[in-house]
This record gives structure tokens, C-alpha cells and sequence, in this order.
């Protein structure tokens, strides 16, 4: 009886257990699920382990740039036109491969600045403008911003690109591109290549000598033999008036040319100089010859002078001027001009017509003396018609004196013993 009683008890248990497995197994999958979509969205994102995110935006930056030496880039959605937002998501994430590749960029992407700002900043979500990519920079801690747009235009796309500067707004590289199914990877490739060379390579002092310098740019960030940097040490941040930083004060204080080029490092001699370079200094040039060169230019200048290429001040002389009065100087020019030919004429019609009346004296039948008073009247008449237009003339420049205020007129009258006389005076 005992042993029914055992056996009875073991056959529940074992119902339960039974019972039991199908809920044991959908909980364990739930938990796998969870796990996998926890560690997908981590490698989707390349957030930090840590709860980075935890917090406001506002109070502490996000660390979704590492902190080294690279150009910390944020990457904003491309606008697409005539074409997917799949489509235009993948170009933009193989363009974000190669810039990080080049080795000079640290890239955040649109993923990574969406989960940032879902919560905190919603309207910063899927930024695709200048403005507003600007701004998730600036609040991501991000040195420059890539903003673009991909159009679809039979076979060929076309992109176009601009790497903009968050401190001041500026545009500091921006191309257009075409491709096709067939040579997009190369032309993607190309263009982060050419976002690379003209983009300023930064590097820091790490040792000196009385000649020359060690840098922390080398064969892997494309220096060469022969190229020239320039180096500057930074001196007193800019802010606004609300705190913000604007931009950081820098001082260039030397140019050095490379003489040798190891992996990682370059040994460069110092070939102009205000004052000698320290260890930590930084060092900054471009890997497009055309850039370098007006950068090492404007800086050469920059030494010999002392100041400032940029920015410069005038003093403000402060001494009486004397306005000549333009117009009315060529309102009197008129005037007098038109006297000149009204007295011309007068005395022209005088002569004319004292010829005519001797003429018509002496007239006789024959041919001459006729030709003679017919050309006689016709200059009486020229000289006539011209003494009216030049007195008309006159009148006209004078009404515009009156009317502007250059002309003013003075009547008087006069008594003296035995004479009464009106007087008009015209004075300008």
C-alpha cells in the first residue's frame, strides 16, 4: 500500500514537470530574444558599454567619439531624390566605411545620433539639413558635419557632399560626384580620398631638438618627404556670452618641413620661426599641395609681419572734411555756359542784320549782290533763333537754381534826391 502511494506521487510530480517544460521554454526564448536584440542594437549603434546614454543630452555629451587625435565627423542622413531611402542609406554607410577608413576620421552615423536624440532632442531625429546637422554636432561633440544629397537621374547618380566646420559654420570641403551601379565603390572610395587631403591633418609635438621637431603624423596618414606644417599652440578659449564655445585661440609660432617619414611618426626641421616649438604643441597641414601651400603661405606671412592676416583694425582718423558741393558747382558751370552763347548770338544777330540792312541798301539787280543779302537774312534769321533758345536756356537753369536753392533774389528799392530807382539783384 506504501509503495502504490510512492509511486503515485511520483507520476504528479512528473505531470507537473511536464506541464511545466512549454512555459520554461517560451521564457527562456523570450530571454534569448532579448538578449540578441540588446547585443544587435549595441554593434548596430557602436555605443560604449556603460549606459552612456543615461542623462540629458544637454548636461553631458554623449562618448560616442573616442578620444584621440582623429577628426570626430558626424554624418547626417543623405536626402535622397528619385531614389529609395534604403537605397540612399546604404551609399551614405559606404561612404561612412571609407571615410573611417582613411584613418584620419572618427564617423558617427545617422543610426547612432537618432538613438541619441529620440528621447531627448525628437526634433533632431532623422536631421538631414545644414542647419540642423550643425546643431547635432555641436551637441554630440562632433568637429565637423557631413550633410549631402543623392539624385537619381536615368543610371548615374549624383552626390553631393559638404564637410562643414561646427565652430564657425564654414564650409570647409564640398564636391559633386556621378556614378553608376558599377563605379560606385570607386568613386565613394575617391571621394572620402579627396575629403581626406583637404581636410587639415593635426598632429602634436612629441619631442625637440635646436633644429627640428618629432610629430605624430606619419607614413599612415599619407605625409611625405618634403611636405610643410605648420605649428601652433592654443592659448585662450572663445565663448559666448551664455558660455558656450565658440572657438579656441591659436597662436602659429613656427613652420617645419619633413625630412623623415616613419610609419607613424615624421622628423621635421624648423624653416621659420617666431619662437621655439614645445612638446605637446600641435602641428596641422593639408595633404592637397594646393591647400598646403596657401595654408604655409599666408603663414609665412602671418610670422613676418607679426599680426594677423585677418581681422585687421584701422585706426579711425578723426579730422574735419571739406564736402565740395558738386552739384551746384555744376549748376554754375551751366549757367555760365549758357550766358557765353546767349551773348554769342546777340551780338552774331547784331552783325547779321546790320550786313542785311547795308545789303538791302545797296541792292541792285544783280546776281552777287542778291546771293549776298539772301545769305545776309538766313544768318540774321540762325542768329535770331539762337538768341531766343539761349535766352530760354537761361531761364530754365535758372528756375532749377531758384528750385534747389543756389539762385536767390533780392529786390530794393532806392530814393535819392531827384532819382528814384527799383533794383533786382540775383545772387548765387
Amino acid at each position: 500500500m506504501p509503495r502504490r502511494s510512492s509511486e503515485g506521487a511520483r507520476g504528479s510530480v512528473l505531470r507537473v514537470i511536464i506541464a511545466l517544460v512549454p512555459a520554461l521554454l517560451l521564457v527562456l526564448t523570450g530571454l534569448g530574444a532579448a538578449l540578441l536584440g540588446a547585443d544587435a542594437a549595441l554593434a548596430q549603434s557602436s555605443f560604449p558599454a556603460g549606459g552612456s546614454l543615461a542623462g540629458s543630452v544637454f548636461a553631458d555629451k554623449p562618448q560616442l567619439f573616442p578620444e584621440d587625435d582623429r577628426i570626430k565627423v558626424l554624418a547626417v542622413a543623405l536626402s535622397p531624390f528619385g531614389l529609395t531611402e534604403t537605397a540612399a542609406e546604404q551609399i551614405g554607410l559606404i561612404l561612412q566605411k571609407d571615410l573611417a577608413n582613411s584613418g584620419q576620421f572618427a564617423v558617427v552615423g545617422p543610426r547612432e545620433a537618432n538613438a541619441v536624440f529620440e528621447k531627448e532632442r525628437p526634433e533632431l531625429v532623422d536631421c538631414r539639413e545644414i542647419a540642423c546637422g550643425v546643431e547635432s554636432g555641436k551637441r554630440l561633440g562632433a568637429e565637423r558635419v557631413l550633410v549631402g544629397t543623392i539624385r537619381l537621374k536615368g543610371q548615374i547618380f549624383i552626390l553631393t557632399v559638404r564637410l562643414i566646420d561646427t565652430l564657425n559654420n564654414i564650409t570647409d570641403y564640398e564636391e559633386e560626384i556621378q556614378f553608376s551601379d558599377e563605379s560606385m565603390d570607386e568613386e565613394l572610395f575617391r571621394l572620402s580620398n579627396n575629403i581626406s587631403r583637404n581636410s587639415l591633418y593635426t598632429g602634436r609635438v612629441l619631442s625637440t631638438s635646436i633644429r627640428g621637431i618629432v610629430i605624430s603624423l606619419g607614413k599612415q596618414h599619407g605625409l611625405k618627404i618634403g611636405d610643410e606644417l605648420v605649428v601652433y599652440k592654443q592659448e585662450v578659449p572663445i565663448t559666448s556670452l551664455q558660455g558656450e564655445q565658440l572657438d579656441i585661440q591659436k597662436k602659429n609660432i613656427a613652420i617645419v618641413k619633413v625630412l623623415n617619414v616613419n610609419d607613424k611618426t615624421s622628423e621635421a626641421i624648423i624653416s621659420h620661426s617666431t619662437e621655439q616649438p614645445q612638446v605637446a604643441h600641435y602641428a596641422q597641414t593639408y595633404l592637397d599641395t594646393s591647400r598646403q601651400i596657401e595654408l604655409v603661405a599666408n603663414t609665412r606671412k602671418e610670422l613676418d609681419t607679426g599680426i594677423r592676416l585677418e581681422n585687421k583694425i584701422r585706426p579711425l582718423t578723426l579730422a574735419p572734411v571739406l564736402l565740395a558741393d558738386s552739384e551746384r558747382r555744376k549748376w554754375q558751370l551751366r549757367l555760365n555756359k549758357a550766358e557765353q552763347n546767349h551773348r554769342f548770338w546777340t551780338f552774331g544777330g547784331i552783325i547779321a542784320g546790320g550786313a542785311t540792312l547795308f545789303f538791302l541798301q545797296d541792292y541792285s539787280d544783280s546776281d552777287l549782290n542778291l546771293l549776298r543779302t539772301i545769305a545776309a537774312g538766313v544768318a540774321t534769321g540762325f542768329a535770331v533763333k539762337r538768341y531766343i533758345e539761349t535766352r530760354d536756356e537761361i531761364d530754365e537753369v535758372k528756375i532749377e537754381g531758384r528750385s534747389k536753392g543756389y539762385l536767390t533774389s533780392d529786390i530794393s528799392l532806392g530814393l535819392a534826391p531827384g532819382y528814384v530807382g527799383l533794383a533786382l539783384r540775383l545772387r548765387y
